[in-house]
């Protein structure tokens, strides 16, 4: 036929070079189809994006949980020191007067 191509390839006739045979998963009438050896691996684009997109809701949900938990447990803090008083006038006095 043609020269040998790597593997997973297939030389075309046609267009005089060697093609990728995962092509041939969704055009399989290609004339360099019939001379692929075995199934063609399919590029696993989707099994990434969903393993991504778990990865990623995991990660959200892990931020979200962790927020929550830090503000439910951090200390309260409480106003321990009291006001002094200074004897002078207050802003309530100086607007009654």
């Amino acid at each position: 036929p043609g020269p040998a191509c790597p593997g997973g390839h297939s030389w075309s006739p046609d267009l005089d070079k060697c093609m990728d045979c995962t092509i041939c998963l969704h055009l399989t009438k290609n004339d360099f189809c019939t001379t692929c050896s075995g199934e063609p691996r399919p590029q696993d684009t989707r099994q990434w994006l969903v393993v991504g997109g778990v990865l990623g809701g995991v990660a959200v949900l892990g931020l979200v949980g962790g927020a929550l938990l830090w503000a439910r447990c951090r200390k309260k803090e409480k106003f321990t020191t009291p006001i002094e008083e200074t004897g002078g006038h207050s802003g309530e006095e100086s607007l009654i007067h």
